[in-house]
């Protein structure tokens, strides 16, 4: 990589498609750099210091993508997993976009011992930020609050329902505590940031691929506002 790519975000979507429409979406106003040099698909956008990667789907390979890339850029002060997600609660309608406070990782599943899920925090001061420019969103909802993490599809209302009394998550999707262990190892902080797709139960399947368009927009409103 050029020397002079000295990130200080590293934006990492789960799935490639996520992070072409991002890459996209962001083309239109913004100076993209498309990044060659990598093991992995990425793009620069001086303006922000910001640079973008698919993580890759499922926490393993997340947490395995975010520590090559940061390797290659130990410029990185934050790690943010932007991504899609089912919503948990009632209240998150389709193109919502929920902050994590915290990830929870509902999986973990240690039977050895009794101990509590692995929680990991949201960068503070970048949840700070966004809870001032939320106010000043029109036309979906930003919620601030706990996201589960867990390599698993939710695809009935009754796994929905267990993981919601498990965890008191808002939403759920895969990845985010790979990008947080990633961050929590390298010392830096980490947030993640989900927009819905489903309401993950038997429809999800159909409702994510149709309103993926949908919570990609929004949620690349929400980082331009933020990060401008």
């Amino acid at each position: 990589m050029r020397a002079a790519l000295e990130p200080r975000i590293l934006i990492l979507c789960p799935l490639a498609r996520e992070w072409s429409f991002l890459v996209n979406s962001f083309e239109v106003s913004l100076h993209v750099e498309r990044l060659h040099d990598l093991k992995i698909e990425a793009a620069y956008i001086p303006g922000w210091r910001a640079l973008l990667a698919p993580g890759g789907h499922g926490k393993t390979k997340f947490a395995v993508q975010a520590q090559y890339l940061l390797d290659r850029v130990p410029s990185t002060e934050l790690v943010i997993c932007a991504g899609a997600a089912g919503s948990l609660a009632p209240e998150l309608s389709v193109g919502d976009v929920v902050v994590g406070t915290e990830t929870v990782e509902h999986d973990y599943r240690q039977l050895f011992a009794t101990r509590p899920l692995p929680r990991f925090p949201g960068h503070g001061p970048s949840i700070d930020a966004l809870r001032r420019l939320a106010h000043g969103i029109s036309g979906f909802h930003v919620a601030f609050d706990v996201i589960a993490s867990g390599d698993e599809d939710v695809v009935t209302s009754e796994r929905a329902k267990a993981i919601r009394d498990q965890t008191g998550a808002a939403c759920v999707a895969w990845e985010g505590s790979g990008a947080a262990r990633a961050a929590l190892f390298n010392g830096i902080g980490s947030l993640e940031i989900r927009a819905v797709t489903d309401a993950a139960d038997k429809e999800a399947p159909q409702r994510f691929d149709a309103n993926l368009p949908i919570a990609k927009a929004n949620l690349a409103s929400l980082l331009r506002l933020w990060l401008e």
